[in-house]
């Protein structure tokens, strides 16, 4: 038995020296998330003009369509938002600075709330529409108005 421990105890050893170690690297990148282009990084205007009368913004009258496009660089799931302020009496306008007055956007016809993103192709995007309306409970004075809000397009 003895020597079975000896061979043993040698075989172990000659296996041990025989083992070799090799270092793994591992590497990559990380992003926030892939990149997709709106407009060529432009800003995008949309321009109602100078003789919007207060009585008619009933969020038909004065509506223009907002012209963009998407460049995704990959292929997935893109989702596109509105990110802004939320005019109070209407959670798919963004607010002005006027009191009482937003700009209502719509995608495809229908209420585009404000910060909730949708599912889009890139390839044939939605068509968004901006339109200005009022709170009922308190008109806009007269004067120049102007609305900020971030159009988004993110892979999920």
């Amino acid at each position: 038995m003895k020597g079975t421990s000896l061979v043993l105890a040698l075989w172990l050893s000659v296996a041990i020296q025989s083992a070799q170690a090799v270092q793994v690297n591992f590497q990559g990148g990380l992003v926030e998330s892939l990149p997709c282009t709106i407009n060529e990084d432009r800003l995008i205007e949309v321009a109602f003009g100078d003789a919007l009368i207060i009585r008619n913004l009933d969020g038909v009258r004065y509506r223009k369509p907002i012209i963009y496009q998407i460049d995704c660089s990959a292929l997935g799931i893109v989702r596109l938002s509105v990110q802004g302020n939320v005019a109070g009496f209407d959670n798919a306008a963004v607010q002005t600075n006027k009191t009482g007055l937003g700009i209502h956007l719509e995608q495809a016809g229908q209420a585009f709330a404000l910060n909730t993103p949708i599912v889009v192709d890139p390839a044939n995007p939605p068509a968004l529409t901006a339109v200005p309306v009022v709170n009922p409970a308190q008109l806009p004075s007269p004067g120049a108005f102007t609305a900020r809000a971030t159009l988004l397009a993110e892979y999920q």
